[in-house]
């Protein structure tokens, strides 16, 4: 895989590819000297060359490294070499919101809360150290096959008060994320909620 195709990280061997889209793509991967699967996302090689491109995929890792919640995909490396950069991080075995939506239909609101809880469990504990996702959709919210889900892709996620233009996917953006460069708002949930209730 790679002598004329393209770039891998060392010491994984690519098993297929997850998904692809102007960014880049991600890899189902094997680490070589313990056989852990793996996912690796790559920067696209169009996108290597843009140096803004590339800040922004070294500061999701870095955000990522930051996030220490069993609901979010766990970095394991960053890597960065002349012929690319990659993202190593936790495999996820399971389908997006979006495919479960698409193959399953519509649930109902009880159903719904199972699948979600993971996923906004993950979106709380971001909260809670000031990472705002600003990208929270049914294709980033990974649902496995016990039903449980986590959050995924920190690509355009930015730290509370950094100054951040509008980025995200319309019809899920908050109505404030709108506007023109300004900083990102604090979140408004600071804190994952309790897992005992008083009723």
């Amino acid at each position: 895989m790679y002598g004329d195709g393209p770039w891998g990280v060392p010491g994984y061997t690519e098993v297929r590819e997850l998904g692809s889209g102007a960014a880049g793509r991600v890899v189902l991967a094997r680490r070589d000297y313990d056989g852990a699967e793996v996912a690796i996302k790559y920067l696209s090689d169009e996108l290597r060359s843009d140096v803004g491109f590339v800040a922004r995929f070294r500061h999701e890792a870095r955000l990522l490294a930051t996030l220490q919640s069993q609901y979010h995909a766990r970095l394991i490396d960053y890597v960065e070499a002349g012929q690319g950069a990659a993202i190593v991080m936790e495999l996820i075995n399971g389908v997006s919101l979006r495919e479960l939506l698409r193959s399953e239909g519509p649930t109902g609101p009880e159903a719904a809360l199972t699948v979600l809880k993971g996923s906004l469990l993950g979106l709380a504990s971001a909260h809670a150290i000031g990472v705002v996702h600003r990208d929270f959709k049914p294709e980033n919210v990974m649902v496995r096959g016990d039903g449980t889900s986590k959050l995924v892709d920190f690509g355009i996620a930015v730290r509370v008060g950094d100054e951040a233009g509008a980025a995200g996917t319309p019809p899920y953006m908050a109505p404030s994320s709108g506007q023109a460069r300004r900083p990102a708002p604090p979140p408004t949930c600071t804190r994952p909620p309790s897992s005992s209730s008083n009723a």
